[in-house]
């Protein structure tokens, strides 16, 4: 690359900069659109955006930094592949064969797709838009999308009536995204969309595995938020600090060792399952 080429790569990444400092958060399309370039390129520029730690990569999208974006994740640790994979590993041996699984929401549940494609006879439940395209690549299986309104920041279906299409699914296992853990035993989430259909999902589905992006406690409190108790299964990207421990502990759940990923594991599914048989009349 010329120095001149160098340049006006630096001076388009550095317009991107200041545009996302004073939007708060631009979307990737609106980004090429403006620029006349690319969406390949513009990925490639806010990559290194994400490096200099002048913004943060949201699904589709970019936030800065500093924002108050509520799609901001808590600060504590850079979210690499070396640290998902486990994590996605780890949500891949969980689910079963035969099942319907509800795929959340958000960056890291989508993520599980192409881990789906070994699982035999399952069928996946889609609830944003931008996830048909990864799982009909990866996927040989039955694909739904849920009804409703398709949100305009997300792109994930939105509204009483894609609630109510839950009905409709026999979910085994629900995958859901959450950014972090918060002091008072809660699930933080990006918006209220996403925390109405985490709630309706965790409700219907056998067991709702949920990955968290950050190991680190938050202090935040948010509009959009879910008892950690609607979980079966909290998978982590690093060990916990001794107080989120103590927090998942105190809610019933408990430590499952890792085989080989760094990721942190812990599930309530026994626990959780027997109350429901009981709460139905079931035999076990």
């Amino acid at each position: 690359m010329t120095i001149g080429a160098k340049s006006a790569v630096l001076q388009r990444r550095l317009q991107i900069a200041d545009w996302i400092r004073q939007h708060g958060q631009m979307r990737v399309d609106e980004l090429s659109t403006a620029l006349m370039v690319s969406e390949v390129t513009i990925r490639s520029d806010l990559t290194y955006l994400e490096e200099q730690g002048l913004i943060v990569r949201s699904f589709g999208k970019a936030i800065a930094a500093k924002s108050n974006a509520p799609r901001d994740r808590p600060a504590g640790m850079t979210l690499t592949k070396s640290l998902i994979i486990p994590m996605l590993r780890r949500a891949q041996g969980l689910i079963g064969a035969d099942q319907t699984v509800l795929i959340g929401p958000g960056p890291l549940a989508v993520q599980i797709i192409p881990w789906l494609a070994d699982i035999p006879g399952i069928a996946v439940l889609l609830t944003n838009i931008e996830a048909i395209a990864l799982a009909r690549t990866c996927l040989d299986a039955r694909i739904y999308c849920l009804g409703g309104e398709i949100g305009a920041e997300s792109g994930s279906f939105e509204g009483s009536n894609a609630v109510r299409s839950l009905d409709h699914y026999p979910l085994g296992w629900a995958v859901l995204d959450a950014d972090a853990l918060s002091a008072d035993a809660a699930l933080l989430l990006t918006s209220k969309a996403a925390e109405r259909l985490s709630d309706a999902a965790t409700r219907r589905a056998e067991r709702s595995i949920v990955l968290v992006g950050n190991p680190a406690l938050s202090l935040e409190r948010r509009a959009a938020q879910l008892p950690l108790s609607i979980a079966t299964d909290i998978i982590l990207p690093g060990p916990p600090s001794n107080r989120a421990r103590d927090i998942l502990l105190d809610a019933g759940f408990h430590p499952i060792e890792s085989d080989a990923g760094g990721e942190a594991y812990f599930s309530n599914f026994v626990r959780t399952g027997a109350r429901r048989m009981q709460s139905t009349g079931a035999m076990p």
